[in-house]
């Protein structure tokens, strides 16, 4: 579903290097604890970028600094431009993304991606609204066209509709333009908050609001809304039956660095890979890339 033309390319090394990261889970991540002939990893690594992978990502750092414990771990969120700057820019190791990067605009040949979970995103309401699910449609006639303008159209209470969006540089707002909005430009002058996790207080705090988040961030301030009556879960992502959801991506600039490469295999591994289902991710092996 998230594969065209602009990614194809970046896809195909993307592959090679998720094979090679594989292979050293077998020797490498899949225990847990540290192998007696592996060296012991020193040194820091800096992590920038998805307010969505955040939760996942500082949690990982934590377990492995706990297994390499004169290693320093990192993490800071800031979106997901940030994180492809950030590690484009040598300002950072590794750039936590939930867009693939343009090839046009990150043109480094060295530029690697690397996929460790899967990001279903909800659709939250503030909890005054008794709307339980909405068309993709009717999202575009929210967010888009300024059809709807009260809920009372839509079936819920005698409330203006509050749209609320995430910055121009999060990722989550590319993804609900691409595959929500299917294209369609947002109406000008909506509220968009500071960040991407700022969507959710702003919600909770506006009656009639609406806005969009990660699956991972969702709390019980807010009422999330179905899709076509399909609510964001492992289930209706890999069934193919729900829109609005990303790969999470984690970009280096090569994989020189033993820390480095130490460090990805670990995301990879089977304890990161079930904390992610945990934190209401998925693994990166139940939906596979569309060729």
């Amino acid at each position: 579903m998230f594969v065209d033309g602009e990614v194809l390319s970046g896809l195909y090394r993307q592959r090679i290097m998720r094979l090679i990261l594989l292979f050293g889970l077998l020797v490498f991540a899949g225990c847990g604890t540290p192998n007696t002939q592996t060296p012991m990893l020193r040194g820091r690594l800096s992590i920038v970028g998805s307010t969505a992978l955040q939760p996942l990502a500082t949690k990982a750092a934590v377990l492995f600094q706990k297994l390499y414990p004169q290693v320093h771990v990192d993490v800071r969120a800031g979106g997901s431009v940030d994180g492809l700057n950030a590690v484009t820019s040598n300002a950072a190791n590794i750039g936590d993304s939930i867009i693939y990067a343009d090839l046009a605009l990150y043109p480094d040949p060295n530029l690697t991606d690397h996929i460790v979970s899967v990001i279903p995103f909800a659709i939250i309401v503030n909890r005054d609204v008794s709307v339980t699910s909405l068309t993709t449609q009717q999202l575009m006639d929210i967010f888009a066209t300024g059809k709807y303008q009260n809920w009372h159209e839509l079936g819920g209470p005698s409330l203006p509709i509050v749209p609320i969006v995430s910055p121009a540089t999060a990722g989550v707002r590319a993804i609900f333009h691409r595959y929500v909005l299917e294209g369609n430009n947002e109406q000008s002058g909506l509220l968009a908050a500071a960040t991407a996790d700022g969507v959710l207080p702003i919600v909770a705090e506006t009656p009639g609001a609406i806005g969009y988040l990660a699956l991972p961030l969702l709390d019980a301030s807010v009422r999330p809304v179905a899709i076509n009556d399909q609510q964001a879960s492992a289930y209706s992502v890999e069934a193919g039956i729900y829109p609005f959801w990303s790969y999470g991506h984690m970009y280096t600039l090569g994989d020189d660095s033993p820390l480095l490469v130490a460090y990805l295999n670990f995301m990879l591994g089977n304890e990161i890979q079930h904390l992610a289902q945990t934190l209401h991710y998925i693994p990166v092996s139940d939906v596979k890339p569309t060729s």
